[in-house]
């Protein structure tokens, strides 16, 4: 019988006893899962093979060079772990140890270069490969779950994750509001792929994507406003609690515990509860199969997603006005990002990575945009802080209703010269005009940046043949 047949997707299902029919209602909540658990056996698209290798690849890379360089989260973090041999990897270190604190720990590291992907969509942006990668392969590792069944659980946690914030939209990041989206949408998601690892039964499926769902930890955005200013550590941390707190809900789920049936849609959900004024039920009645998971863009510079087009607007217009000659760069963004990434006291990497005027300050200087740009003394570069003041941030009603349209981060840069010239740029993204293979060039040349050799051919290997994810089983330091 398949999995169709099993949990069907009607809205009603009728049973007959001593009193006569009886009609249950099946809640839109257990049809969504039932919905991404037919990816289960349909077949795998080659586009949706191909994404998943690169987030695949590109998530661990991150995550090694973050852990071998101690960056963020992971100077603190092993301290919650208890190595055990044998155990599941920690990427970048000899550690080994349980599946909930890999996934804490790789899901920290993942995060702490803020190189990570994140989803591009008119409803929504976020991260999600930070949690939903560290926690799928910590239980496929655990329990020695291999091939198209690996793959496919997390083909239907990235289809789930796209589902899930088209149906949330912006609010719980707008106004007063600063939850991450990424504590919020992502380990949902993850539960639910990692449930469909294990698992193919819709009750248990159910209860522990709802236990995810009921009982997360919800990180905030406080450390990354610049009225604040801390830009700490809790950024890496929340990510890493989230892929955590994911394989823990489906652990327990699958020893007997149980959670809410109408976990996103019921009264006090997760919809009601995070979805503020922008929550859209109906976004959770679609295919999984339409989801884009190309929809998730792979960050070429390590920064911001917000930061990223300035970076590239940066990189080419140094090449008609070297910095020398600059007077004064506008830089025109969505409000958002014209608000969040304004910061100009530049303490720590991450406030780095969170400034528009650091950045395209130091692609004009350097001519690049690399990893040790924001690393120790490139921090305190005199010759890039001073370059700043002569970086003006504005915000654009344009790019806000461009990026309302594709849900994409454009930018616009306008160069003042010593020579009375004025030279402006604009691009909808930073990968504007390129096409696959310009998109997989940046991500091998930044591959190559974040790995050394052994690591390098294991993620070649790993994009060649994405159905062989267990390639990634094992690795450390």
């Amino acid at each position: 019988m398949s999995l169709r047949q099993r949990h069907g997707l009607r809205d009603r299902r009728r049973h007959h006893g001593a009193r006569g029919s009886i009609t249950v209602v099946t809640t839109i909540d257990r049809q969504w899962v039932a919905r991404h658990l037919l990816l289960l056996e349909a077949p795998i698209p080659e586009a949706v093979s191909s994404a998943l290798g690169r987030l695949l690849a590109d998530t661990v890379a991150i995550a090694a060079y973050a852990r071998r360089h101690q960056v963020g989260g992971t100077q603190m973090d092993s301290t919650l772990a208890q190595p055990a041999s044998p155990g599941c990897s920690v990427w970048g270190a000899s550690l080994r140890t349980d599946p909930a604190r890999a996934a804490l720990l790789n899901g920290t590291a993942a995060e702490a270069l803020d190189f990570q992907e994140v989803l591009i969509n008119p409803r929504n942006n976020g991260h999600a490969a930070v949690v939903i990668i560290p926690a799928i392969l910590a239980l496929a590792e655990h329990h020695g779950v291999v091939g198209e069944r690996l793959l496919r659980a997390l083909w239907i946690a990235f289809a789930a994750n796209i589902s899930l914030a088209e149906a949330l939209g912006r609010g719980h990041r707008s106004a007063q509001a600063g939850f991450r989206t990424t504590s919020l949408i992502a380990p949902v998601a993850a539960a639910l792929g990692c449930s469909a690892l294990l698992d193919d039964d819709l009750d248990r499926v159910c209860h522990g994507t709802a236990i995810a769902a009921s009982s997360l930890s919800a990180g905030l955005l406080s450390a990354l406003s610049p009225k604040v200013g801390s830009y700490s550590q809790d950024k890496d941390l929340a990510v890493g609690f989230s892929a955590q707190h994911a394989v823990q809900s489906v652990l327990l789920a699958q020893a007997g515990a149980t959670g809410p049936s109408a976990f996103l849609t019921g009264e006090h959900g997760w919809l009601a509860s995070f979805g503020f004024d922008t929550a859209q039920v109906d976004f959770l009645s679609g295919n999984p199969l339409t989801k884009s998971l190309d929809s998730f863009a792979i960050k070429p510079y390590p920064a911001c997603f917000g930061c990223q087009t300035a970076i590239r607007l940066a990189l080419e217009l140094r090449q008609q006005v070297p910095a020398g000659q600059v007077v004064s760069i506008v830089v025109q963004v969505n409000g958002g990002s014209a608000r969040s990434l304004s910061t100009r006291v530049i303490e720590n990497d991450l406030a780095a990575r969170f400034s528009l005027p650091y950045v395209v300050a130091s692609a004009f200087v350097r001519g690049r945009a690399a990893l040790e740009d924001f690393e120790g003394e490139a921090l305190v570069d005199e010759s890039v802080l001073a370059f700043m003041s002569r970086v003006h941030i504005q915000a654009s009603a344009e790019m806000d209703q461009q990026q309302a349209r594709s849900g994409g981060f454009p930018a616009a840069l306008r160069v003042h010269a010593l020579t009375g010239e004025v030279v402006e740029l604009a691009y909808d993204g930073p990968y504007a005009a390129l096409d696959r293979g310009g998109r997989d060039g940046l991500l091998q040349g930044k591959l190559q940046a974040l790995c050394d050799a052994p690591l390098l051919a294991r993620l070649q290997a790993v994009l060649d043949a994405p159905s062989h994810a267990e390639r990634l089983f094992g690795v450390g330091a």
